[in-house]
């Protein structure tokens, strides 16, 4: 048997086994299938299609921004409560990266303020889930100028607010953070993702890649926080982007239609399961990922 036909003979299987592993897809979802909804201007207008949405692409977990200057708690209640008749569980979503400043604490504090004070004033069944993060600290000045004593801050401030969360209430405490945390020391604790991991209820891996297999794809650079999860007995979802990014193609899937998201997060979802750590995938955001599901694939 000449060479270029083991070759071939290799490549064919390896395309029949992909198939089928594929196709197995339909009967294995993840633990968590996860959204992030920032825009909420439109709430009571567009509730009935976010969930719509939500609900077809089988979502079970929804970050939910809030706005912390709006006393009208209503268009929150109707969804929460909606979305928990859906079997859909609802985080409040809140963040910003000087939220990783011990400096801004007081806008943690309103963040928490508004937390408690809708919480008191809904019923059981339009309570929030958890509280979600997204802060981010690493896009400031402050990084590049002392990147230690700002670690030491976010950690401070984050430890501050998951106490603060479960002091008054039992309330699931999730972040966002970058698939290269692990690489960031964090005093004596090893590093800041095994930190967050163990410092939190789940984290988000902001793993922003478009291809599962290779070099910097999505599997290689989510195991090593995915191992930290497994570890530490803790969850670890990774996030995946479908809006307009001006880091590189490699990026999102903006452009490339949800065919394309949903056949390597088939891809990853196989790699990733037999780690104990996985839980799934959250995909950035809802907008545009309905906007990829409506248009055609590329």
């Amino acid at each position: 048997m000449s060479y270029l036909k083991i070759i071939l003979i290799a490549v064919v299987s390896c395309l029949v086994i992909a198939t089928v592993l594929l196709l197995k897809w339909k009967f294995e979802k993840p633990p968590v299938m996860a959204t992030w909804i920032w825009d909420t201007t439109t709430l009571t207008k567009d509730k009935d299609n976010m969930l719509a949405f939500a609900e077809e692409q089988g979502v079970n977990v929804i970050f939910l921004h809030i706005d912390r200057k709006s006393k009208d708690f209503e268009p929150y209640r109707a969804f929460v409560e909606e979305a928990h008749e859906l079997g859909i569980e609802v985080e409040a979503l809140g963040g910003d990266p000087t939220w990783g400043l011990t400096g801004y604490r007081q806008e943690i504090d309103s963040f928490i303020g508004w937390m408690e004070n809708y919480q008191s004033a809904v019923g059981d069944q339009a309570e929030f889930d958890g509280i979600h993060m997204d802060i981010e600290p690493y896009l400031l000045e402050e990084w590049e100028e002392d990147r230690d004593d700002v670690v030491r801050q976010w950690m401070e401030n984050v430890a501050y607010l998951a106490d603060r969360m479960k002091r008054d209430a039992s309330l699931r405490v999730s972040a966002d953070v970058p698939y290269w945390i692990h690489k960031i020391p964090a005093r004596d604790d090893g590093n800041l993702g095994a930190w967050m991991i163990n410092r939190l209820d789940r984290v988000v891996l902001m793993n922003y890649r478009n291809f599962a297999i290779g070099e910097n794809g999505i599997i290689e650079n989510a195991l090593p926080m995915i191992r930290e999860g497994t570890r530490a007995g803790k969850p670890v979802i990774v996030g995946l982007e479908t809006a307009p990014t001006d880091e590189g193609e490699h990026v999102t899937f903006f452009g490339k239609g949800a065919s394309s998201l949903h056949r390597q997060m088939q891809l990853s979802h196989i790699f990733m399961r037999g780690h104990t750590g996985y839980q799934g995938f959250s995909i950035h955001d809802y907008k545009n990922w309905k906007a990829a599901s409506e248009s055609s694939p590329q």
